[in-house]
């Protein structure tokens, strides 16, 4: 089984809308029930035109990485970078942000994410970044294990509640 990882081309627009999407669902199947009082549609068409700009406004400060198995796409990772507010206290300047990865189920297991990782932060490191940061919800365990194999650490604890 040959897998590869590969910065996006033009001809990827579709499939990164699509694993933007993918995503989504994903991350909503698993959402407690109390948060999904909004209607997902229109979730969706937004998350659609995101990706869309995303993709056409991408340039020397995104990533955009395709997975494949057996030259078919499976899975993705996108980052950025960005500059960190100034009035941040826990540091400024340019900082490198995860934003997505996604991994089909039928490819989990093959060590995508991983690859898709270090891809992310190889190109990070090729940039002059010193600090990446990413997000992963508290429920997602494969994502967390993933990252803290990678020396990332829990940092912020966001809370929320039901009224």
């Amino acid at each position: 089984m040959e897998t590869k990882i590969r910065q996006a081309d033009e001809s990827d627009k579709k499939v990164f809308i699509d694993y933007s999407i993918k995503l989504s669902k994903f991350n909503r199947v698993n959402h407690n029930n109390d948060s999904k009082y909004d209607d997902y549609s229109l979730v969706i068409k937004a998350i659609k035109k995101k990706a869309e700009e995303t993709f056409k406004y991408r340039n020397e400060n995104t990533l955009i990485l395709i997975a494949e198995i057996e030259n078919k796409p499976v899975g993705y990772a996108l980052g950025r970078i960005y500059k960190e507010d100034e009035t941040a206290d826990n540091g400024t300047g340019e900082m490198g942000l995860l934003d997505e990865l996604f991994i089909e189920d039928r490819a989990r297991g093959a060590g995508l994410g991983q690859k898709l990782l270090n891809e992310a932060i190889k190109w990070m490191k090729e940039k002059g970044i010193k600090r990446i940061k990413l997000h992963a919800y508290s429920w997602n365990d494969n994502a967390i294990k993933l990252y803290e194999r990678n020396g990332f650490k829990e940092y912020v604890v966001s809370y929320e509640t039901f009224i």
